[in-house]
């Protein structure tokens, strides 16, 4: 018999040799169609006389599934340290971006992800309220562990590394009550991340009602995560608090729109007005650097790896489990 080369499963696929070495070593940016294409082609021909089951044991694939937001590098912060853990690991990953996680987005993924023998499925960045029953009894189903990273929905039952938000949002605000800021103005995302943005405000307020005489405070809400919202909800704060020294926003995004509009208005930060973000990913990268609730991304992987490595030990009786991490200011 024949054998089967790369060149036939490139043909067979439609795509070049390389882009097939792309997928079977899986390094390198391959869209998610013509990846199926490929895998198809690798079934079809027979190629290497070895079947997606023995090629996903051998690679120790873990599916990863993340939310896709251009100007949010919350999540390529998380990718990029899953795949540093991973590596440790000897794994795999094998990683899609979504507009949006949600139910429908990960049920529709999650069964392309289960038709391989996986060692665990990670997911961050989930919208909805609650899991359907359909997506709980599909990820429950399969006798591999599922982790879900920051924005839990209701997904008890299931793995779940968790930030403390609520405490992030209340140092921020300590920090600057302490500071003795007597007009303090909050960007806030609103409902569309309610899970991560609600505790974040949450902590905010939290500082707010402490004080016995509490600073003057504004709550801007967005209705995106554009940059351009941080400069338009300071725009809106001069008019409604005027005379405000201090920023709190909900993430680092935000940050640089507001310190644009304070650039335009000759005010200087932290001088004039002082400003905190969140979540430590552009902060120190700005001119000024700016304060920042810093995640704790390498310690959000390690330890969504580690329950994936744990698991693989079928001689022990596994149970899912919460880790719970702080985050910490970091003042520049």
């Amino acid at each position: 018999m024949k054998k089967v080369k790369l060149t036939d499963v490139a043909k067979v696929a439609g795509v070049s040799t390389a882009t097939v070495s792309r997928v079977l070593n899986n390094s390198g940016y391959v869209s998610n169609e013509v990846r199926s294409s490929v895998w198809n082609a690798v079934r079809t021909t027979g190629y290497g006389s070895i079947s997606r089951n023995d090629l996903s044991d051998k690679l120790n694939f873990v599916g990863v599934i993340l939310k896709k937001l251009p100007v949010n590098m919350f999540f390529e912060s998380i990718n990029y340290a899953l795949q540093n853990e991973l590596e440790k690991a000897d794994m795999q990953p094998v990683t899609v971006f979504c507009d949006h996680v949600n139910n429908e987005s990960v049920m529709e993924r999650a069964k392309k992800f289960l038709d391989y023998p996986v060692r665990g499925l990670i997911i961050s960045g989930f919208e909805d309220d609650t899991l359907t029953r359909e997506v709980r009894s599909l990820l429950s189903g399969r006798g591999i562990p599922v982790v879900f990273v920051e924005r839990l929905a209701d997904s008890q039952g299931f793995n779940r590394i968790c930030v403390d938000n609520t405490r992030g949002g209340y140092l921020a605000a300590r920090h600057l009550i302490e500071k003795g800021h007597k007009k303090i103005v909050y960007i806030s995302r609103g409902k569309t991340d309610y899970h991560a943005g609600s505790y974040r405000l949450e902590g905010f307020m939290k500082a707010i009602r402490e004080e016995k005489h509490p600073p003057e405070y504004l709550i801007k809400t967005c209705s995106s995560p554009d940059v351009e919202e941080g400069y338009r909800a300071l725009q809106e704060a001069e008019r409604e608090l005027p005379g405000f020294t201090g920023v709190q926003a909900w993430y680092d995004g935000y940050v640089m729109g507001a310190l644009q509009y304070l650039y335009e208005k000759n005010l200087r930060v932290p001088d004039d007005v002082e400003v905190i973000g969140h979540d430590g990913t552009y902060s120190a990268l700005l001119a000024p650097p700016v304060s920042s609730v810093c995640l704790p991304f390498e310690e959000m992987a390690a330890a969504a790896v580690n329950v994936i490595v744990e698991w693989q030990d079928e001689s022990v009786e596994h149970f899912v489990k919460s880790v719970y991490l702080e985050p910490k200011l970091i003042l520049r």
